[in-house]
């Protein structure tokens, strides 16, 4: 299609890391595409407005008659037009997912709005999981491959969006991930802490973001704990439970950290 941008959409679940690809893509685009070409931002969760951005970015590259445009923008709540995109395979799509019961703990202790609220965002977030699972054209993410195996989930971004990048420009691209994902867990820490033993606990979190490239932390997850009770987690795996098996998660109703 003549002057037709190059369109990617970050579109993960809440609180599985997708903030992480949004920047990844970001940094990967970078290092091909001068910034003058480049229309990107987070636009909230109001899929109305994430079409009517997507619109104007449309038109505007259009308008510019560069093909080299590049359109790239992220949300939890996409919209029509923006889905039927990813469906028709006129645009990349890089969602992110993690076990669903940890993403409605995290939501409840960034948010501070309650169990069903966090709930219902995850259940959203999931309706796109299942049209995205169908199509082979998105690329599904893991929350904990990205934590462990960060460098390859870089290079598996890349490639997917088509950029041929060297060993250096991927170990780049991580390093300034690594770097925005410590500042958004200080900020984390700042705004939400709620006892020392919560600093102490989401300083273990950070120690995952030091050391080499290529280390696969193991750093169990610093927000479920404090967040969902155990009624919460049997009643979240009830309701979710298709999804749950969908993603190979375990369905049973007992917490993790309290099975022998």
């Amino acid at each position: 299609m003549k002057n037709y941008p190059y369109v990617i959409f970050c579109s993960g679940m809440t609180r599985s890391a997708s903030c992480w690809s949004y920047h990844t893509c970001k940094y990967i685009v970078g290092l091909r595409v001068p910034p003058e070409y480049v229309t990107n931002g987070y636009l909230g969760e109001d899929d109305t407005y994430v079409d009517t951005c997507l619109s104007i970015a449309l038109k505007a590259s259009q308008s510019a008659g560069n093909e080299k445009c590049v359109t790239m923008f992220m949300s939890h709540d996409f919209g029509k037009r923006s889905v039927q995109m990813i469906l028709n395979s006129l645009a990349k799509n890089v969602y992110t997912y993690r076990d669903p019961r940890d993403a409605i703990a995290s939501g409840m202790r960034i948010d501070g709005k309650g169990y069903e609220v966090a709930f219902s965002k995850v259940e959203a977030s999931l309706r796109l999981f299942d049209l995205f699972a169908m199509d082979t054209h998105s690329l599904l993410l893991q929350f904990s491959d990205i934590l462990n195996k960060p460098l390859a989930s870089t290079l598996t971004i890349a490639n997917y969006l088509g950029f041929d990048l060297t060993n250096e420009e991927i170990n780049a691209v991580h390093q300034r991930t690594k770097h925005e994902a410590i500042k958004r867990r200080n900020q984390q820490r700042r705004d939400n802490a709620h006892s020392r033993s919560d600093i102490e606990t989401i300083d273990k979190g950070l120690g995952i973001l030091k050391g080499e490239p290529n280390s696969a932390p193991k750093v169990e997850n610093p927000w479920r704990y404090s967040a969902l009770s155990d009624n919460q987690y049997a009643d979240a795996t009830n309701r979710l439970k298709r999804w749950l098996i969908k993603m190979n998660f375990s369905i049973s109703p007992v917490p993790t950290w309290k099975q022998d």
